[in-house]
């Protein structure tokens, strides 16, 4: 009916105008008000005192006095009879007039602002969308909030997420409880889950992944299904698709880690891992050698392990340490349970005595304070004569920077003690055996001397 009588009331305006143009002017009172309506219902009332327009409607679920642009939606807030309401759509074709029905929650207490937002709501409540198609799709979802041009676009039934940013959460389906911030971030996310993305393409491949948190420009971009990350930096776990339980705080830290898992890393490219796990590492670029090797600790600016592909390394500092103090001594585990091949040392008093003991000063070391100790080459050397090659006195890093382990060297020192002990001992039964000899030369000479006495006596009495 309200719509006939407007076609009518603007097919007679168009009638007059094209008869003779004119002005319609009229004046109201101070507290005139300008009507449309029949003989039963109030379609239209402008009221001059305070300048209010009131459309209202002809029935309960109607479309709520719905100011079209055309023949589309622009601005309405329409409600089923048997839900509470309280939506409110602005933009072209925002929302629709078939939602609701069943509970009387559904369908209600939401709001939608720009082109086609909540275009195909069902059910869904308590939704918020500003922007372009955002949540264009969203049917039976609740409580999400989508800011941005579609944002939250493919969201059917996923509930509670937030989406800020142009494209931000866009393909997410039925994933609820994610939080997007930023142009295209998790905006590929279908059905993850417990996700915050905050920056630019954040998360931005992530489809099925949960649980993660990423914060900064491109931070776990390439993710996909990895579980449990959090990276905060630029380019943070950026190429991470299928990891899980990794920390990466700094600009680029875990820059290049794929499938590796519970890794750390605190620091500007810091550990720039692939695969390996339960790395850890802390400093600027700590670690960054890492590839493949897992359970590796580097700590301390540019602090690198020996081996990239190795695994069970500790690297604290770099070659710019001149000081490493501790308050107590070292405990080292020494447990037979812990080895294997036990075999007494074959390397002993030969050995040490090949080693040359030198003093010296490290070239980075501005006090210029004497040191003692060896020269890892010359160590591996004499080693390698040894014919002793398969050890780990010697290590070689991927720098070609030699190492050696000084404590290591305590049980050949304690053999070549034990070797010179016997040595002593046999010495000393040597010098015993020696001094048997003279005390019994001593004797036979005492009793050749008594001999001798007597064959003088006898001579004498005859």
């Amino acid at each position: 009916m309200k719509t006939r009588i407007i076609f009518i009331l603007c097919f007679n305006l168009i009638l007059c105008s094209s008869l003779v143009s004119q002005n319609i002017v009229n004046t109201f009172g101070t507290t005139g008000t300008f009507t449309i309506k029949d003989a039963s219902t109030t379609y239209f009332t402008l009221n001059q005192a305070d300048g209010t327009i009131r459309l209202s409607p002809t029935t309960a679920n109607s479309q709520r006095g719905a100011i079209l642009l055309g023949t589309e939606r622009f601005l309405h807030t329409y409600r089923n009879s048997s839900n509470l309401g309280f939506n409110t759509f602005l933009g072209i074709n925002s929302g629709n007039f078939t939602m609701g029905s069943g509970q009387s929650i559904n369908a209600s207490m939401n709001t939608g602002v720009g082109f086609e937002s909540l275009f195909s709501l069902t059910f869904g409540y308590r939704n918020s969308a500003f922007g372009y198609q955002s949540m264009r799709t969203n049917t039976q979802g609740i409580e999400n909030s989508a800011f941005g041009m579609q944002a939250l676009f493919s969201n059917t039934t996923g509930s509670d997420n937030s989406a800020f940013g142009v494209f931000a959460l866009s393909d997410n389906t039925t994933g609820s409880f994610n939080s997007a911030f930023g142009v295209s971030s998790l905006i590929l996310n279908t059905s993850g889950t417990f996700n915050s993305a905050f920056g630019y393409s954040s998360l931005s491949s992530n489809t099925t992944g949960s649980n993660n948190s990423a914060f900064g420009n491109a931070s776990l971009t390439i993710n996909t299904t990895g579980l449990r990350n959090s990276a905060f930096g630029h380019f943070s776990l950026h190429v991470n698709t299928d990891g899980d339980d990794n920390s990466a705080f700094g600009h680029s830290s875990l820059l290049s880690n794929i499938s590796g898992r519970g890794n750390s890393a605190y620091g500007y490219y810091s550990l720039r891992n692939s695969t390996g796990n339960n790395n850890t590492a802390i400093g600027d670029s700590s670690g960054r050698n890492i590839t493949t090797g897992s359970n590796n600790i580097a700590i301390g600016f540019n602090a690198i392990v020996p081996t990239p592909t190795g695994s069970n390394q500790i690297r604290m500092g770099n070659t710019a340490i001149t000081f490493a103090g501790i308050q107590v001594a070292w405990t080292v585990s020494s447990d037979r349970n812990l080895k294997s091949n036990i075999y007494n040392s074959d390397l002993g008093l030969s050995f040490i005595n090949k080693l040359r003991p030198v003093s010296y000063s490290r070239i980075n070391d501005e006090s210029g304070n004497i040191e003692y100790g060896f020269i890892a080459q010359e160590v591996d050397e004499v080693l390698k004569n040894e014919q002793n090659v398969n050890n780990g006195i010697i290590s070689v890093d991927s720098e070609g920077i030699y190492s050696l382990r000084y404590n290591d060297l305590l049980a050949p020192m304690v053999k070549a003690i034990q070797e010179l002990k016997q040595e002593n001992e046999e010495l000393r039964s040597e010098i015993e055996s020696m001094k048997t000899v003279e005390e019994r030369l001593v004797m036979l000479e005492k009793i050749i001397q008594n001999n001798s006495d007597l064959k003088e006596v006898k001579l004498t009495e005859k």
